[in-house]
């Protein structure tokens, strides 16, 4: 009796372990992920894009996007309205116009397109509106496997590097082809060779 009670205990806690892993179709219902350098974030399916919450949860911080498979924005809306400070805040929404039909990661492909960012909003020096345009690289590496929190995912890394108005960035992304998107991991001044890393720490079903 006592090594079939072991059994089921056994078997219980490993299907609680991954019911924990996001699986294929669980973008539509939302994942909740962590990065190193952000905390907690969110994810969900919205229509044939994908909405994320970058800063899900924190106080006076805002920073959400759509995007097309979670590696080509097409809007944001950035916001930081630090708290018992007066006379400081931003507020900042953008749209991205890409000049071409994103594709979908593929190893060794290769990605060239023109960029429009138009972006809107305030601070505490008044209202301001700014259009900037890129010629964006989009490279995509060999798929392999991770293991993130007891949990293996096929990945492939995305870079997209940005030139143009006088900057020159790089975004890396991690892209999930099992389960349909992407989220940011690093950002590179590449004038500078400084950056953000926002490395993926843990990954859930959200619910």
């Amino acid at each position: 009796m006592k090594t079939v009670l072991a059994s089921i205990v056994l078997s219980l806690a490993a299907a609680t372990v991954q019911a924990q892993c996001v699986q294929p179709g669980d973008i539509a219902r939302g994942v909740i992920f962590t990065r190193e350098a952000a905390g907690q974030g969110t994810a969900v399916q919205a229509g044939k894009h994908i909405q994320i919450d970058y800063e899900a949860g924190k106080r006076g911080k805002t920073n959400k996007q759509v995007a097309t498979m979670g590696i080509y924005p097409v809007q944001g809306h950035v916001s930081d309205v630090p708290e018992g400070v007066i006379g400081i805040w931003f507020h900042g929404a953008s749209t991205w116009t890409w000049q071409g039909n994103p594709p979908k990661p593929a190893a060794g492909r290769t990605w060239n397109v023109g960029l429009t960012v138009r972006s809107k909003g305030n601070d505490q020096s008044g209202d301001f509106k700014d259009t900037k345009r890129y010629k964006v690289t989009y490279q995509f590496e060999a798929p392999r496997q991770a293991n993130l929190a007891g949990c293996t995912y096929t990945v492939v890394g995305v870079t997209a590097r940005h030139v143009g108005n006088g900057e020159d960035f790089t975004n890396r992304y991690a892209y999930f082809p099992d389960l349909g998107f992407g989220l940011r991991t690093q950002y590179v001044d590449n004038a500078t060779g400084r950056g953000t890393r926002y490395g993926i720490t843990s990954m859930r079903p959200a619910g």
